[in-house]
């Protein structure tokens, strides 16, 4: 039986798709530094649970060492904010502990690499909607941390044949994420229509991608289970739609919420608004399943049901 080790599973992305991997049959070792968080609990008799830090080699190796994993799904990661705080820190979290899994699969001879890399390789001097090879010239230091990441997944790729993939999402937003620069125009707004807080939002006119949890756990198992994916890293993009669009929308199922739009705020997003993911379309079958209207409907009655810890 496969067994996959998912580095940052205990994050936003990871609760969604160790139960995923699960129901496919495979035997999971979650690596995070959190205590194990209560999202996990249904399938906790499951998954192998190791508190780790993405920044030491040691804590990498002895997981590597000692479970014996076939494959490998890199989510782990510190965020944009914290990435510009510390950017020693940024690239020892991020940038040190690809190059570390990447040696330590080489080694245990894993079959397959899957990364989470990010939008934030692009800078937004480039047109839109982007392309996989658009230039990248990433405005902040995660990206940064991404980009060198790219690089060094294809080159072991290339030059030690190991099968590496890696993914680009946009704004990946639902129930449970409270992080991130994506998470204040996306997930948070949502959050806040859901449980009835008053809300004001000073940018409703800016644009961006909105990918559903749901649909990016399936762009990776995509990605993950394509047999030839000949570009290796790809964008992966749900629907263009202003803040205000989706804030309708979410008023359609919630008309009591208190939502004052402020008009005339400048948009705040580094990263481009919208992508070109026709590549993953045509070579590892990635189509995007949810509706913004769907996605949005889930996602408040979860949150307003109070299933979100």
């Amino acid at each position: 039986m496969a067994r996959a080790l998912v580095t940052g599973g205990a994050g936003f992305i990871g609760r969604y798709l160790v139960p995923a991997l699960l129901e496919k049959g495979i035997e999971v070792v979650v690596f995070d530094m959190a205590a194990e968080p209560i999202s996990l609990a249904p399938v906790r008799d499951r998954i192998t649970y190791v508190r780790g830090d993405l920044a030491s080699g040691s804590d990498l190796y002895r997981t590597m060492a000692t479970h014996k994993v076939s494959c490998i799904f890199h989510l782990g990661a510190i965020l944009a904010e914290a990435c510009e705080e510390n950017p020693i820190k940024g690239f020892k979290v991020n940038f040190q502990s690809t190059l570390t899994l990447l040696d330590a699969s080489l080694a245990a001879k894993v079959n397959r690499f899957v990364m989470v890399s990010s939008i934030s390789v692009f800078g937004k001097d480039v047109s839109e909607p982007v392309k996989d090879n658009a230039a990248k010239n990433p405005a902040t230091i995660y990206g940064q941390t991404k980009l060198a990441s790219e690089h060094a997944l294809l080159w072991y790729a290339t030059k030690q044949g190991l099968d590496t993939r890696a993914v680009r999402f946009t704004w990946v937003f639902g129930p449970g994420r409270t992080r991130g620069i994506t998470a204040l125009y996306s997930s948070l707004l949502l959050d806040a229509i859901a449980r009835g807080d008053p809300l004001e939002v000073p940018n409703p006119d800016e644009t961006g991608d909105w990918l559903y949890v749901k649909d990016a756990v399936r762009a990776l198992l995509a990605v993950w289970e394509a047999q030839t994916p000949k570009q290796r890293i790809y964008n992966i993009a749900g629907g263009v739609h202003s803040i205000r669009e989706v804030l309708e929308i979410a008023q359609k199922y919630k008309p009591d919420a208190q939502v004052k739009l402020l008009e005339g705020g400048a948009a705040a997003s580094p990263y481009p608004a919208a992508y070109d993911d026709s590549i993953a379309r045509r070579e590892i079958g990635w189509t995007p399943k949810y509706t913004i209207e769907k996605a949005v409907a889930e996602h408040l009655n979860i949150v307003s049901e109070h299933r979100v810890r």
